[in-house]
């Protein structure tokens, strides 16, 4: 091999590196301009403001699009209601779709009847049998504690254990439909695993019940939800005929403690009571036809839609000085547009679909419309911020896009997601503001928009795959209008698996490239302003993303010429290669720091308590040179399957962990 291939080699590696010390370029420019330059925001001086210049503070509809997010809609709500903003100049609008209602309605039968036919110990039928356990373990635990709630106002004299959701038992007692759902998992968790389960997997569901309160609660409450889990597991096995001795030898010699609370011999003298108890309900039951009027009523809380959430929170706030909180379903057979109608017919759900049902029923007084997904956490100052430029700038911004940083789910997800979540919230962190500067970027989330102009260009585009990024286009080629970076962060997750992360970010690439022909094939746009915004496009999508992926294959391809003797390292002097090698150093360097930097937003529910746990969340971040490799190749997909015209033409939703 020529001498000089070495040096080619040093070459390209430099090049990469000076791209890499842009971030630090970027991080001077962001906190510069925006994030240092942030007001003091005080709704008092709000307030005045407003006074002085003869207004009220502007109000804002929060629209937050959740289908099937039931798992992690009701926290949301929860944060959304908790803005720093007068709740009078606000509401929350919710929007949920039909089809997932209609969904739960078709399975809804045959998940009856495998619980009736496990519960009258009939062979299980070949549709629903899954969620039929879980429709028994639901009867079940709502049986138990219904009798755990009896024994509680009967007086603690007359309790001979614990007392499992009395005041007096648990460290912060949760609501009730909140301890059946703790009590359900739990008891699934036992008797899927066959009692071979865990304590860090049960204390797991408890942490995540109980998050915000912190590890030592949760600890504290352990126990007590076991011991309510327990006769619930007991009375299931002896219902569906299985065996209770190994189960029970497993319980005890793996999960329930010796000590404690609620120690092995407490829960050993009362599970066994409590257990049968609920089967001779179950068997009375039987007896007098009331088995499928309680599996009726249990149905809807073991397999809750968005809406059913929406609706309990919205209940559970009543009494609550809060905005107004809202639902507004899609039907089924809604067309998509603005102000649209009803086919007759299924239409395909969008996220663009959605929203612009949801335009039609906000409030009358909404000036601005800020969106969210369905597990945001904006910062709590956000809209006082929108006001704040509203009510002072002489022509305030018609779009605001702030960064969204998608690590909350940090300890829930691979090493490969875990290093492209922390890249991902720098990139929002530091160099969005550089791209507003070249591209009228729009991410459709913590995003804010002028109502009017949302209107007038006709809101989203429901057919498109990233509408999010076709509104911002077409905003500036239709109304000149170009977003404006918000200094306020929204925390959000990232797909957990390495095959849902590739699916969303190939969805992005596809996106983009398909905008790109819609603007190319649209006539009526200004010429000179459609050709500047496709060469951009062009640039910021095809040619990064052929030149980022290129550039993944020099490492290996070198690397394999070195160890095959192939390539001559001598012709550079050992300093320079010894530079080279701590130079190296830096890219790990910077992934810890970023760890450390965007660490306040993570959840730390999830985060593990042993110190060999925490190490090996560190270790994962050494994944990184093959992160790197992965980071491009959605898109460079999308390029081939786009040109093969295989690619994805429908929207496909993000997948969620729970909270």
């Amino acid at each position: 091999m020529p001498d000089w291939l070495y040096l080619v080699a040093v070459a390209i590696y430099l090049v990469f590196f000076g791209l890499f010390v842009r971030f630090f370029l970027w991080k001077a420019y962001a906190e510069r301009t925006y994030w240092r330059r942030r007001p003091a925001l005080d709704l008092r001086m709000l307030e005045e403001a407003a006074r002085r210049r003869g207004k009220e503070l502007p109000f804002i509809s929060v629209v937050v699009p959740a289908r099937n997010e039931a798992d992690v809609i009701g926290r949301t709500i929860d944060h959304m209601c908790g803005l720093t903003y007068p709740p009078s100049r606000y509401e929350v609008v919710v929007v949920t779709d039909g089809k997932e209602r209609m969904a739960r309605d078709e399975m809804r039968p045959s998940a009856l009847e495998a619980a009736r036919a496990t519960l009258l110990g009939a062979p299980e039928p070949p549709r629903g049998g899954e969620q039929g356990r879980l429709l028994v373990l639901g009867l079940l635990v709502r049986l138990a504690q219904e009798w755990w709630q009896a024994r509680a106002a009967a007086g603690p004299a007359r309790q001979p254990g614990a007392a499992v959701g009395s005041p007096g038992g648990l460290p912060v007692p949760l609501d009730p439909r909140e301890e059946r759902a703790l009590v359900r998992e739990m008891a699934w968790s036992i008797v899927q695993r066959r009692g071979a389960v865990r304590p860090r997997q049960i204390l797991f569901l408890v942490r995540r019940a109980y998050n915000g309160w912190g590890l030592e609660v949760a600890r504290r409450a352990y126990p007590f939800y076991l011991a309510a889990a327990v006769p619930v597991v007991l009375a299931y096995l002896r219902l569906t005929g299985q065996p209770l001795r190994p189960v029970w030898l497993r319980l005890c010699h793996v999960v329930l403690p010796a000590r404690g609370p609620i120690s092995r011999e407490r829960v050993l003298a009362m599970a066994a009571p409590v257990a049968r108890r609920l089967v001779r309900q179950v068997v009375a039951c039987r007896r007098t036809a009331r088995l499928s009027a309680l599996l009726e009523e249990v149905f809807p809380e073991c397999f809750p839609t968005t809406g059913d959430v929406v609706r309990a929170r919205v209940a559970a706030l009543a009494d609550r000085l809060v905005p107004r909180v809202r639902e507004v379903e899609v039907p089924y057979d809604f067309d998509g547009r603005v102000g649209g109608a009803c086919t007759g017919h299924p239409v395909p759900s969008t996220k663009g679909r959605a929203l612009n049902y949801a335009l039609s029923y906000l409030d009358p007084a909404a000036v601005m419309c800020a969106f969210y997904d369905a597990e945001s956490r904006p910062d709590p100052r956000v809209l006082m911020y929108v006001a704040h430029r509203w009510l002072t700038d002489e022509n305030p911004p018609a779009i605001y896009q702030g960064p969204v940083f998608q690590v909350r789910n940090f300890y829930q997800m691979g090493p490969v997601c875990k290093v492209a979540a922390l890249y991902q919230a720098v990139a929002h962190d530091w160099y969005l503001p550089v791209l507003f500067r070249r591209l009228p970027f729009v991410g459709g989330t913590n995003l804010v928009v002028d109502r009017r102009l949302l209107e007038s260009i006709g809101g989203f585009d429901p057919a498109c795959l990233t509408e999010d990024l076709e509104l911002g286009v077409r905003a500036y080629l239709e109304a000149d209008v170009w977003p404006v970076y918000l200094p306020y962060a929204s925390s959000e997750q990232t797909p957990p698996t390495v095959r849902a992360f590739f699916r969303q970010r190939l969805r992005w690439g596809t996106g983009h490239l398909l905008v790109m022909d819609k603007v190319r094939s649209d006539s009526h746009y200004d010429r000179e302003k459609k050709e500047r915004l496709l060469r951009t496009l062009f640039l910021k999508g095809q040619v990064e993303w052929t030149l980022y992926q290129t550039a993944t294959f020099v490492p290996p391809i070198f690397l394999v010429l070195f160890l095959t003797g192939n390539l001559d390292v001598t012709v550079v002097p050992a300093a320079i290669r010894h530079a080279l090698n701590v130079m190296s150093l830096t890219y790990a360097a910077f992934t810890f720091y970023t760890y450390r930097r965007y660490s306040p937003y993570l959840d730390t529910w999830c985060r593990p308590d042993r110190w060999a746990g925490r190490v090996w969340v560190w270790l994962q971040l050494l994944i990184l040179p093959l992160v790197a490799f992965l980071f491009p190749t959605p898109y460079s997909t999308a390029l081939v399957l786009k040109k093969l015209g295989r690619h994805p033409r429908t929207w496909t939703k993000t997948p969620r962990t729970r909270e």
